[in-house]
């Protein structure tokens, strides 16, 4: 048995599907539109509902839709 057998490498462009909850650190926030953002790996979710307090925090999120060519979705905050 090959120790290497059972590995796998993730993807640096993740996909997600509509309704699915994830826990994202937000990166960025726009005041001017009020959506936050959070990079995981190099795809994209803008968050609405965000607040620029919540930059480099935990937060939930629920998908609200996503485009895997464009790596880039919507999603809005949890609770």
């Amino acid at each position: 048995m090959s120790l290497f057998k059972t590995w796998t490498f993730r993807s640096a462009h993740p996909t997600f599907e509509a309704g699915e909850e994830l826990t994202v650190y937000l990166t960025a926030f726009d005041e001017s539109s009020g959506r936050g953002e959070a990079r995981i790996g190099d795809s994209i979710i803008e968050v609405s509902g965000a607040r620029a307090d919540q930059i480099d925090a935990l937060v939930t999120i629920k998908v609200d839709s996503f485009d895997p060519q464009a790596h880039r979705g919507s999603a809005h905050l949890v609770g």
